[in-house]
């Protein structure tokens, strides 16, 4: 093979300019000594091919120079690895020939002067074969050298993904369960055997002023190859157009047949820049679902509409923060579900593929209890977006609500595909395995929750009402009891009054049951709340009134009822007429 002489070169994530010295990668500027540096030189300028151990003694290390060469050369390779992040078993880029030297075995691409900026680079590992079925895209790195700017990663990571999953032929995991790896000291093939994948996107965001510059690259699990890569540079309002182009880039580069009419869409409407940044941080704190990062979260939807009246995204993401300002009690439920079906309204009329907008909507034909307009917003969100695992789990959850078990649960394992390591998912699951009477599965997946992490709060509530049906009295007072510890929700507190009473602690249920009256002069409380705890006291008269109370407050979490907890209700004539009149199935 001949010998390399382009004075700027590519490989992977990695740019070279020999004449200057200097590495970058994703164009960030790398610190690499001299020698380490000349090593890679030598390498390059003859890619493909076995350079002797001689050979860099030769270059690096002049006759007369007394200097222990093979601790000097060892040194070098080990610090260059270091940098290039490759490893001499499984090398990317350096391969070890044992006692005779080293190859540089990646895909090489000459940088020429005339290269333009903005346009995807496509490397020459493009001599791919392989299938690929499954990706997984790991969290953009932060290069812009702010912290501050890692909800802006985070979000270009969300619409990365979910342009991806939007074609049906591709199997694209979902953030919440890349999101661990973030800072992980693991392979790629580790990520990919993890996730069960076939291949993993990295790459970075870097933003400077109203300039985004992103890069990416496929790699293939099995053998860490570079399948792919691409670097686009733009001025940050082309930004929908410039995550649909990598999408769209990314799914013909790794070679799927791929219908045409099945891609992501070019989405060509400008959006304002700034309205674009402020949905950014209000998903980021949306996320996070503790009481005040919810309000924060509806403080940046409303000002990305008052700087883009019309984005429909952002009355999507707001309405949805209002649902659960509502449904957690931190908002008077009337005044947050109005709000949260009026904005997921308004998307809709703005655009009517918002596929989050028709999450929001089902959720609250829901709380009208109409069933069949949930059902039908559940379909038609599946349909827009059928490899979104949120959007799955919304339609395996109503499926649950509406006792069709089998179809959750077959619906459900569809989700945790996409989203397999997911504290969410995975403690969601155990709910509706509980609702299905699969108690131990449902203590199981609770477990799996948990071991990711401990502290999750609704993992704990599930868990404790499955292994309440177990007759584990004790275990679920505990877990009910850390979920009080970890979490402001009002709800944690009336369960675990109920779990007192159950276990023969009256007193302390009827604390609980004091306090949360107490607590009602001041915040809202919801009266399915208190009911729950008359019923583990066996007061049924309190119970049936405060259930009544619900019904006429319209309160969401009365799909509750036929939860296995409420089951000694069952042949109670009043549990059969609110049913009823909810429109639930009894099965």
């Amino acid at each position: 093979m001949g010998a390399c002489v382009a004075p700027r070169v590519r490989f992977g994530a990695f740019e070279v300019d020999l004449r200057s010295g200097e590495i970058f990668r994703y164009g960030s500027k790398l610190k690499l000594q001299n020698q380490p540096f000349q090593v890679l030189a030598v390498l390059l300028e003859h890619p493909g091919e076995l350079v002797t151990r001689e050979e860099l003694r030769n270059r690096l290390w002049p006759k007369d120079t007394f200097v222990d060469f093979d601790c000097g050369l060892n040194k070098a390779i080990n610090g260059l690895r270091s940098v290039l992040r490759d490893r001499a078993k499984r090398p990317r880029f350096i391969e070890t020939l044992p006692h005779r030297g080293y190859r540089f075995i990646a895909s090489l691409e000459p940088l020429g002067a005339d290269a333009v900026k903005g346009t995807p680079v496509l490397s020459r590992a493009l001599a791919f074969t392989g299938r690929i079925d499954s990706i997984a895209v790991l969290l953009l790195d932060n290069y812009s050298g702010d912290p501050g700017q890692e909800y802006f990663c985070e979000g270009m990571t969300e619409e990365l993904i979910s342009a991806l999953s939007k074609i049906s032929s591709l199997r694209v995991i979902s953030r919440t369960s890349v999101a661990r790896y973030r800072g992980a000291r693991k392979s790629i093939p580790e990520i990919a055997r993890e996730l069960r994948v076939d291949a993993v996107v990295e790459g970075s965001v870097m933003r400077c002023d109203q300039k985004v510059r992103i890069t990416a690259q496929v790699i293939g699990a099995l053998d860490d190859r570079h399948i792919w890569s691409g670097r686009y540079e733009r001025e940050l309002r082309d930004i929908l157009q410039l995550q649909a182009e990598i999408a769209d880039s990314i799914a013909g580069e790794i070679h799927k047949l791929v219908d045409p009419e099945l891609r992501p869409a070019m989405r060509m409407r400008q959006v304002h820049p700034q309205a674009y940044e402020a949905c950014l941080k209000g998903n980021y704190f949306r996320d996070k679902a503790t009481p005040a990062d919810l309000q924060k979260s509806t403080e940046f939807f409303l000002q990305a509409i008052s700087l883009d009246p019309a984005y429909a995204q952002a009355y999507a993401d707001l309405s949805e923060s209002y649902f659960y300002l509502g449904l957690f009690g931190v908002a008077p439920c009337s005044e947050a579900f109005t709000k949260a079906r009026a904005n997921a309204l308004r998307a809709l009329q703005l655009d009517e593929t918002v596929v989050a907008a028709h999450n929001a909507l089902a959720a609250i034909h829901i709380l009208d209890w109409d069933w069949a307009a949930a059902e039908a917003a559940c379909s038609r969100a599946a349909k827009l977006n059928p490899g979104d695992a949120r959007t799955r789990a919304h339609f395996a959850d109503y499926m649950s609500i509406r006792g069709r078990h089998d179809e959750a649960i077959e619906e459900y394992r569809r989700a945790l595909e996409l989203d397999p390591i997911s504290r969410v998912r995975l403690g969601h699951f155990g709910l509706i395995l509980y609702r299905a009477r699969r108690y131990e599965e449902s203590i199981c997946q609770c477990l799996n929750a948990l071991e990711i992490d401990p502290t999750y709060a609704n993992a704990l509530w599930f868990l404790a009402l499955a292994l309440e049906q177990k007759g584990r009295l004790t275990e679920s007072v505990a877990k009910l009891e850390k979920a009080v510890s970890q979490s402001e929700g009002l709800h944690y507190r009336a369960l675990l009054g109920r779990a007192y009473a159950l276990a023969g602690d009256r007193a302390r249920a009827e604390n609980t049951l004091y306090e949360l009256k107490r607590v009602s002069q001041s915040k809202c409380v919801s009266p399915l709340d208190i009911a729950v705890v008359y019923h583990g006291l066996g007061d049924l008269t309190s119970t049936f009134e405060w259930l009544e109370e619900a019904y006429r407050q319209r309160v969401f979490r009365l799909i509750e009822l036929t939860l296995p907890m409420f089951d000694s209700l069952r042949f109670d004539p009043r549990w059969q007429e609110l049913v009823r009149r909810i429109g639930l199935s009894e099965s």
